[in-house]
Formats: C-alpha cells, sequence, structure tokens
C-alpha cells in the first residue's frame, strides 16, 4: 500500500473530519479553535505527503498518528503564543491537556483499524463500506454524545450530516447486492460482489445468509437504534440540563459572577491580547446567564479586585497603569467612578448599605455614586486584605503578625488585639449580625469556624472541617459561605450557614477549580471555565 493509493487518502480525510467534529463539541463557539483544528489536521496530512511512498501501511498509519499528535501538540503552543488561554472563554490549554490522552487513543485506534481495512480488504465493496459504516457509526455515537454533554447545533449537524452520509454511501457501494425489500430476503437470488481471496479480485456467490445482504436492508434502523441507546447512555452521564446552560457570550478570565431575582446578573471578567493593553470587561444578562452581553470595555485596565454586593449594587477595585479606581455597576446596566486614584490596593467592605474603604491610612464611607466620601476612623497598623467588619461604631479585621503567613485580630478604632486570636494561614472575617462577625482559619488540612461576639471580644469556636483550601468569606441574601477544597485540583465543596454562623452544611459541587460563584435565591450559581457552562445547585438545609 502506497501513498499515492487513493483508498489511504479518503480514509484519512475521514479521520480527519471525524476527530476534527469530536473537536468542535467543545470549540463549536471560537472560530480561533477551529482554525487550529483545521491547522493540525493540515499539518498531518502534510507530514504524510512527504513520507517515504514504499513504505508499508502500517508504518504510514503509524507516521500519520504521531503527525497528527504533533499537530495538536502545535495548537498548544500556538495558544500560549497568541495569550488565547485567557483571550478565549475558558482556559484552552488546560483543556487541551485533558484531552490529549483521548486524541491519542482515538487516533490510534483510527490508525490500526484503518490499516486492517486497507490491508484486507479489496478497494471497491468491501473497503467502501466498512469505511462508510464506521463514517455512520461515529457520527450516530458523536451526535448523540453532544445532545447530552456538548449542547452545540453547529457539532450536531455535524455529527448528524456524518451520519446520514455515511448510511447512504453504504446503500450506494453495496448497490450490486440483490434486495431491497424485506420479501427478497427469502429469494436467495444470485448475485456476485468483488472480494479480495488470496491476493486475487474473485467474483463471490452471493447467498441469502450473507451478512451484507441482510446489513444492507436493516444498516439504517441500526444507526437510528444506535443513535438513541447512545443517548440513553450519555444521558446517565450529563447533568441536569435545567440546571447548567452554556454562557453564550461571556469571554475572558472571568472574576467575579452575580445573579439577582429578576434572571438579571453582572460578570466582571478581564481579557489579554497581543501587542495590546490589557482589557476590563463587565457582562450583563436578563435570562440567568444563558446570554451575556458586552456592557463595558475598558483597554489599560487590569483584573478586578475586592469586589462587594451591595443590594443591586457591584463595586471593585480595578488597575488602571500604576492605579487603582474603584467603580459601582447596576444590574440594570449604569455605571459609576469614583473621582479619586489610589497608589495601593483599597480594602472595600460594606457597612449596611453603604460602601466603606481602607485606603492610605483612613477608613473611609463613600456615596453610592462614589462623589463623596468621609473618614470614619484612621488606622496605625496596616490592614491585612482578609475582610473588614464596621460593628458597633468599631472597625475589626487582621493585620500581620510575625510573619507574611501571620494574622492577627485587630480592633482597629480602639487600636488593640483582640482575645489574643492569631492563625498562622490563611484567615478571611465578616460581618454576620449587628454584633458578630464570622471568621474561618485555615491551617493545614483544617478548616475552622469561629464566631466573634464584637462588644465583649469573646471568640466561640463553631465548626471544624477536612479541608485544606478555603476562598474569603461572602454573604448574600441572609447566606455565608465559602468555597472550600481538600487538595489542589480535587472536588470543590460550598461551606454555608443561614443562621450568622452558627451552623455550617458542606455540600460537594463536584466539579474542581471552581473560582466564580455566587448564591441566590437558596442555589449555588458557578461558572464552569472549563466547559464554558453556568451550573447551578440547590443548597440543602442540614442544620435549621
Amino acid at each position: 500500500m502506497k501513498l499515492t493509493d487513493k483508498r489511504f487518502w479518503i480514509y484519512e480525510i475521514a479521520t480527519a473530519l471525524c476527530l476534527s467534529a469530536f473537536s468542535l463539541t467543545f470549540y463549536s463557539d471560537s472560530i480561533f479553535c477551529i482554525l487550529l483544528i483545521l491547522l493540525s489536521n493540515a499539518l498531518a496530512v502534510a507530514i504524510g505527503l512527504i513520507w517515504p511512498k514504499n513504505i508499508g501501511v502500517l508504518y504510514t498509519w503509524l507516521g500519520i498518528w504521531g503527525a497528527a499528535i504533533g499537530a495538536y501538540l502545535v495548537d498548544v503552543t500556538l495558544m500560549v503564543i497568541l495569550n488565547m488561554t485567557i483571550h478565549e472563554p475558558y482556559p484552552l490549554i488546560v483543556v487541551q491537556i485533558y484531552l490529549l490522552p483521548s486524541f491519542i487513543l482515538l487516533s490510534g485506534v483510527s490508525c490500526f483499524v484503518g490499516w486492517i481495512i486497507m490491508s484486507k480488504t479489496y478497494k471497491r465493496t468491501a473497503f467502501k463500506a466498512i469505511s462508510t459504516a464506521l463514517l455512520s457509526i461515529i457520527g450516530a455515537i458523536g451526535a448523540a454524545a453532544n445532545i447530552n454533554i456538548g449542547k452545540n447545533v453547529v457539532p450536531f449537524v455535524i455529527f448528524i450530516g456524518l451520519a446520514i452520509v455515511g448510511c447512504v454511501l453504504f446503500h450506494k457501494s453495496l448497490k450490486d447486492i440483490q434486495g431491497k425489500s424485506p420479501v427478497d430476503l427469502w429469494k436467495l437470488r444470485k448475485a456476485k460482489y468483488e472480494a479480495w481471496r488470496d491476493g486475487k479480485t474473485n467474483q463471490v456467490p452471493l447467498s441469502g445468509n450473507d451478512y451484507l445482504y441482510r446489513l444492507r436492508q436493516i444498516f439504517p434502523f441500526i444507526m437510528v437504534g444506535l443513535f438513541i441507546r447512545s443517548c440513553a447512555l450519555f444521558g446517565l452521564f450529563s447533568s441536569d440540563q435545567s440546571n447548567e446552560w452554556k454562557a453564550n457570550g461571556l469571554v475572558g478570565d472571568v472574576s467575579d459572577l452575580y445573579i439577582y431575582n429578576d434572571g438579571k446578573g453582572i460578570a466582571i471578567s478581564s481579557l489579554r491580547y497581543m501587542d495590546h493593553p490589557d482589557t476590563a470587561t463587565v457582562y450583563l444578562t436578563e435570562n440567568g446567564g444563558r446570554k451575556w452581553d458586552l456592557f463595558i470595555e475598558l483597554p489599560g485596565y487590569g483584573k478586578a479586585f475586592n469586589t462587594v454586593r451591595i443590594n443591586d449594587d457591584v463595586y471593585c477595585a480595578i488597575q488602571h497603569h500604576s492605579a487603582y479606581e474603584i467603580e459601582m455597576i447596576t444590574h440594570e446596566g449604569s455605571n459609576w467612578w469614583s473621582d479619586y486614584k489610589f497608589a495601593k490596593l483599597p480594602i472595600l467592605f460594606a457597612d449596611n448599605d453603604s460602601l466603606c474603604y481602607a485606603a492610605n491610612g483612613i477608613f473611609y464611607r463613600t456615596d453610592r455614586y462614589l462623589k463623596e466620601a468621609d473618614s470614619i476612623g484612621c488606622y496605625s497598623l496596616q490592614p491585612a486584605n482578609k475582610g473588614l467588619a464596621a460593628v458597633q461604631n468599631h472597625i475589626f479585621g487582621f493585620t500581620f503578625y510575625q510573619s507574611p503567613g501571620g494574622y492577627r485580630l485587630y480592633d482597629f478604632t480602639a487600636d488593640s488585639y483582640i482575645a489574643d486570636f492569631s492563625c498562622k494561614g490563611d484567615v478571611s472575617l465578616i460581618k454576620s449580625s449587628d454584633n458578630t462577625c464570622v471568621i474561618l482559619t485555615q491551617t493545614g488540612g483544617e478548616v475552622e469556624s469561629y464566631l466573634l461576639d464584637c462588644p465583649t471580644g469573646t471568640m466561640t469556636k463553631t465548626g471544624q472541617f477536612d479541608f485544606g483550601m478555603m476562598e474569603a468569606l461572602r454573604g448574600e441574601g441572609g447566606v455565608l459561605y465559602s468555597l472550600v477544597t481538600k487538595r489542589p485540583n480535587t472536588n470543590s465543596y460550598i461551606l454555608y450557614s443561614f443562621d450568622a454562623g452558627k451552623t455550617w452544611n458542606t455540600q460537594c459541587i463536584n466539579e474542581s477549580n471552581i473560582r466564580t460563584y455566587c448564591i441566590h435565591n437558596g442555589y449555588l450559581y458557578f461558572y464552569n471555565q472549563f466547559i464554558h457552562t453556568i451550573c447551578r445547585q440547590k443548597l440543602e438545609i442540614k442544620n435549621l
């Protein structure tokens, strides 16, 4: 078998299309990814063309396999060079790494199957029948998988097209087989078809028991059955689609997500382009995150920090060149900027319905539109960016203690430490009621929760949990919560309290590396950057 043989290239092109269709299930809304996928297959074919023509079929297929894998790795390199890992809707470099074993397996199976087909069958009837049957099978299974997992129209149409075209070509490849109806199965009419036997072309008589005779009649029904069974099979592994949907229009490195009662929402993201300044972006939705529209694009601005939600408003500090500015965004589509800039990152926190922040040795309270700011105190020790709370006219938080990894609880108004409470690990503090604050600490492989009675300075331990990592405490709609994990790259859990930190619940999210999330009306919403979807889970109330 030589590379000039048409059989080889017919099968190679079909394989390349199937591999592209498989990748398009994940990448269908990104023209950049589609181009890179096509580039991978083009490079594989190009390398195959310059291969020595007298090499054996098996080694030729292995060469194409290696070329395809090499071209696939070129995708990864180009994505890093072009900064596409941040510009695209999800971290493509991670997707490529996760899919590479699947790609190698699929390519390898295709290569060896192709070798068997082309070395053991003749170029007309048998080869065409087997090739087109495989094409149809891949199309049926791919379409079923996309319905339950991919949820994209473009790859679904591609897979269905492959299945239909494969069925038609399979039927035509066996056109010399007599019998077009079930009645003909009993006539045992004599017919012949070409086959490769003992190195020669032979005219083999067809009997009523020949598998091709029967298969030609029922093959379309087999494909329909395969599609239905595949839908049922993949349905076992897919999530409830009412609780997971594509985040159309949302791109970049999404850092913050907020959902409101009427289905409206805000997402804050950042983009990085080659030869262009970093860009901060804000997106709005009116249907719970199914479709996002670009609201603001800010070239030259970096990521958003210290985001705080107060009622329907979202406040954040955004870096602009060497300074920071505070922005307020509403889900109705309005925004305001502070008139002042900060050389260092200000620490934002809420005091009832007002925004407060710490900057330049002073605590400030500002109006909703960020036009006026009044001093509410000052501090001599630098607050750690681990949460601040204004309770009973005092401001509580943490200061750095002994080392950058150590923190100590502090009353900045009284200028004194509280209960000699310190932690050499991670900490987070948030106001939970008119008189109390909730504190989470993480040391080693444990997360502990405490309730601080601010007027008396009394600390009460309320829980201990087997987690090695945690995010900052947040509060929305009467729920206090934090995202916690046992180890990196393992399932995340939501640690939450409905009673101001007195009791706690944990619930597994069954996803890892979740960074963007919020709680609304008893549901956890989070953005899965790996597959570019908004997911939600109903929170269970165990301790109330």
